[in-house]
């Protein structure tokens, strides 16, 4: 995937068996810089959540490249900020403009919010299900 255009909206791309793969000018979490791009875990077991730290590789979690597709929303006009904000033992709570992509790179959604999985457990992958407490996961 190639650097983000100036002003375009974050993208989220949903990797198969992987993290979630964000790109984009401004993102934050927890209205700190991040940078152009981070990885997001998505199988729970990353050492340094809410980051991919390859744990996904010996962690035997299947996780799916292909998330539902939605009737995407109309975004606002770019340049709004992605900020991550990681909800004590469950989902990362995404509020900016997102366009989530599949594995391929296609187009599955368009969010201004989205809670997305970071537990491995839910069945509606990389959106939270609440699959977290009945799993117990355990972060910061």
């Amino acid at each position: 995937m190639s650097s983000p255009t100036p002003g375009a909206h974050c993208t989220a791309r949903v990797l198969a068996n992987g993290p979630l793969e964000l790109r984009g000018s401004a993102i934050l979490l927890n209205g700190e810089p991040v940078g152009a791009e981070a990885w997001l875990c998505r199988c729970g077991a990353s050492a340094s959540k809410p980051w991919c730290d390859g744990s996904h590789k010996t962690a035997a979690c299947v996780l799916t490249g292909e998330p539902p597709l939605r009737e995407g929303r109309d975004l606002p006009e770019s340049g709004a900020p992605l900020n991550l904000e990681p909800q004590p033992n469950g989902a990362v709570k995404a509020t900016g403009p997102l366009v989530i992509l599949n594995d391929a790179g296609a187009v599955t959604d368009r969010v201004t919010q989205a809670f997305l999985c970071r537990c491995g457990q839910s069945a509606r992958q990389p959106y939270c299900d609440g699959s977290h407490k009945r799993a117990g996961f355990v972060a910061p």
